[in-house]
């Protein structure tokens, strides 16, 4: 009997109140690839970083089979970094232009990923929701450094101050790490047009109610937008079997 193979789904929106959609996602079943970029910068450079940040990761993890996943992400990311930079120098208008990313690899039973930003991977298990990956936000810092709940910290600082991107001068680093997967577990990449829109008890209810992957991404989505849809709105969705 042939074992089953995990299910991808993914979903991008504009949302309510924005003109341009600067999110992208990508999937790829046969790599065993999702990937989510949430771009920034004006006259349409953020679209253009975040295009370039999945079309980029996507080539490398194609080129680069055999290598050892983490090693894997992390060529591919600094590599869109460093493309990035180099587009951004290269015209007035792409100035500035930058990108969040959250990509994860598969390989058999070890779900290998990486983040630069806020954009997030949530695991659901048996019921349980858990966030895989911390927001390279000055929010989530004071959070980290003064026991401060998020609420309080959006309130000192704001919710949107990145303090990693791809395409931001300075120190960068990925983080990269890997988790073993389980039968029938969920992994959620998305942007923070959904977290910030919806609640993690919200997201987990969802996810748990079992659904096709699409059909909950597609939920996910539109549970943003009812609640407002303040930002452009993306999933990934990874179903094991």
């Amino acid at each position: 009997m042939a074992m089953k193979s995990p299910t991808y789904a993914c979903r991008t929106d504009i949302g309510r109140q924005r003109e341009h959609n600067e999110d992208a996602v990508a999937i790829s079943a046969e790599l065993g690839v999702g990937i989510l970029a949430d771009g920034m910068g004006g006259h349409n450079a953020g679209e253009v970083a975040s295009q370039m940040a999945i079309d980029m990761i996507r080539v490398i993890l194609q080129q680069t089979a055999g290598v050892p996943s983490k090693e894997r992400l992390e060529t591919a990311v600094q590599a869109a970094h460093a493309g990035i930079l180099e587009k951004a120098d290269s015209s007035p208008r792409y100035k500035g232009m930058g990108t969040t990313i959250v990509v994860t690899l598969l390989d058999k039973q070890t779900l290998t990923f990486a983040h630069v930003g806020d954009s997030r991977l949530y695991r659901w298990r048996k019921g349980q929701l858990e966030q895989l990956t911390s927001d390279h936000s000055l929010q989530q810092e004071f959070m980290d450094k003064g026991n401060y709940s998020a609420e309080e910290a959006a309130r000192k600082v704001g919710r949107n101050i990145l303090t990693r991107a791809l395409g931001l001068e300075g120190d960068f680093h990925v983080d990269v790490a890997s988790t073993s997967v389980q039968e029938k577990d969920r992994y959620l990449l998305c942007s923070d047009g959904l977290h910030e829109m919806v609640s993690d008890g919200d997201i987990c209810t969802w996810l748990g109610r079992g659904f096709d992957a699409v059909t909950t991404c597609e939920a996910l989505v539109d549970m943003a937008n009812t609640q407002g849809g303040r930002d452009n709105i993306s999933t990934v969705l990874i179903d094991i079997p």
